[in-house]
């Protein structure tokens, strides 16, 4: 078992792993419970993937409780009373799912986000994180600069691979963007001691870098 949605192989370009993504990207924007049962994915992947419903409901039912459930990607929230169907059925409900924290990462890493949604479910997991140092330094940092923080994350997850990815403590962050954190401090302090002219200067010369 195995996630392939991050995957830069031609395995990555699959159909399995375009449906995952589509799957992580829906749920981390979709907030109505009804619209997060396996028929209600089925439905709205159907309209991204331009087929019928029925012909992907067996491979999302496959994907879920298969693969992102057992990887620690969603988790089922909770269960809706359906409104017919097998007795059992109805005693049961109808499961809804949500992102975990490790699928909250996983979805800021997508493209099938926008960038301001990127930052709400970076955001959002941020304040799920129980290290409190970590918590809110990384919501300040957001607040300030939310590419980098969506970078970072970008990092994290790649140097983790999606298999240790939770929980997150200052000691993993650590591990995994430590050079690049040095990086960037290193020209935030060689910013603070230039004069105003100088620091001027080396913003512009990075705001032609970025066009």
């Amino acid at each position: 078992m195995r996630l392939v949605l991050l995957d830069t192989s031609k395995r990555g370009s699959s159909n399995e792993a375009r449906r995952q993504r589509e799957i992580v990207a829906y749920l981390a924007v979709e907030s109505n419970a009804e619209a997060r049962t396996r028929i209600a994915i089925a439905h709205a992947l159907a309209n991204r993937l331009n087929t019928r419903w029925q012909n992907i409901y067996s491979s999302v039912f496959r994907d879920i409780d298969e693969i992102l459930i057992p990887l620690d990607i969603l988790r089922e929230e909770g269960r809706l009373p359906p409104r017919r169907g097998p007795k059992a059925l109805q005693q049961e409900g109808v499961p809804y799912y949500t992102l975990t924290q490790g699928g909250m990462l996983v979805a800021v890493c997508l493209d099938q986000i926008d960038k301001a949604q990127k930052i709400d479910v970076a955001s959002r997991c941020i304040r799920s994180i129980e290290d409190r140092v970590l918590r809110d330094g990384l919501l300040a940092l957001i607040n300030l600069a939310p590419s980098l923080v969506i970078r970072f994350i970008k990092e994290y997850v790649d140097y983790y691979s999606t298999t240790n990815l939770t929980p997150l403590t200052i000691e993993k962050v650590r591990a995994a963007l430590a050079d690049s954190v040095n990086i960037e401090l290193e020209l935030l302090e060689a910013l603070m001691n230039l004069n105003k002219e100088e620091s001027d200067r080396i913003i512009n010369f990075l705001n032609i870098l970025s066009e």
